[in-house]
């Protein structure tokens, strides 16, 4: 009888470990994530890097900061994360480029202790090298980083498994105006928007036709409302940035982007080819598809998938 009772023990015992491994199976084929962000600038980089914090669906490896005053998006980034209760997501510093400073959130970036941070380019070589064909690249920044990364190995990065971008305006500009502007990510870096259309790798492109999509009172107020330290620093951030700019309600460029790496369905694209000009317009031409385009997306379905995440 005690053998008998040793082997059941030893049978539940088997199953109970079992069990534990299939319930961390989703958080271990999360799909790799790297964010590329000029957060501190808009606002929306912030709600952008909060969605795909709380979305099991993705492991963001590393937060990645492009253009002009990259060491204190850095710092920002760093106390963002640690107020998200996220520590363990590593930030990286990108080149830094010269012009005027757009920083609207500095004061609460200033709020974190200043560190050395290691180089954003490197980070991204390796990891792309560790995981060949499996890591997504978040790009909703000024391409900067992009073309770096093009411009050193163009091969390794080819080892996308796919870019998703926040870039471009194909029919219809600012303010959702019925004509295409020279969108802000792309104009900035027209060299770099003009190597990743033509790199080949799969590329998932989010304009502004379809991302222009306004964080109302109301919603804040839910988001705000939840009393956690990621909604704490997002409604802090909301204000510093809502005083520099005069604005009251974000525009979540950035988060449609972040919310189509996650839930493809909230913003349907069509294969089309674009080109970017010299003047930085992204135009739709006749030939082979080299990108992904979503024209179109709704609040609803939109705020469907962003507003239940715990922020």
């Amino acid at each position: 009888m005690g053998t008998m009772f040793k082997t059941l023990a030893l049978l539940m015992l088997f199953l109970l470990l079992v069990g534990r491994t299939h319930s961390a199976t989703p958080q271990a084929t999360a799909a790799k994530v790297i964010f590329d962000t000029d957060i501190g600038d808009d606002i929306d980089d912030a709600y952008a890097l909060g969605f795909l914090l709380r979305s099991p669906e993705v492991q963001v490896v590393g937060v990645t900061t492009a253009f002009e005053d990259t060491h204190l998006r850095a710092r920002l980034a760093t106390r963002f994360l640690n107020s998200a209760g996220r520590a363990d997501v590593p930030v990286y510093e990108g080149p830094r480029t010269a012009g005027k400073p757009h920083f609207s959130q500095s004061k609460w970036a200033e709020g974190s202790p200043d560190r050395s941070y290691p180089d954003a380019i490197d980070f991204m070589l390796k990891t792309i090298r560790r995981d060949p064909g499996r890591i997504t690249l978040v790009a909703v920044a000024p391409l900067t980083n992009v073309g770096a990364l093009i411009a050193r190995d163009a091969k390794t990065f080819g080892e996308l498994k796919r870019v998703v971008l926040m870039g471009g305006s194909v029919a219809h500009g600012y303010g959702n105006k019925e004509q295409p502007d020279a969108e802000w990510n792309i104009v900035n870096d027209v060299a770099a928007a003009k190597a990743l259309f033509g790199s080949g790798v799969p590329l998932y492109v989010m304009p502004l036709d379809s991302t222009q999509i306004q964080l109302d009172p109301a919603r804040q107020a839910e988001v705000f409302g939840k009393q956690t330290g990621m909604s704490k620093a997002l409604e802090e951030l909301t204000a510093e940035w809502s005083a520099a700019t005069k604005h009251t309600s974000p525009t979540l460029f950035d988060a449609v982007a972040a919310a189509y790496a996650v839930k493809p369905e909230v913003c349907p694209t069509t294969p089309m080819r674009i080109e970017v000009d010299d003047k930085g317009f992204t135009r739709k031409v006749d030939g082979t598809a080299n990108a992904h385009v979503c024209l179109h997306s709704t609040a609803g379905p939109f705020f469907d998938v962003f507003m239940p995440r715990s922020f």
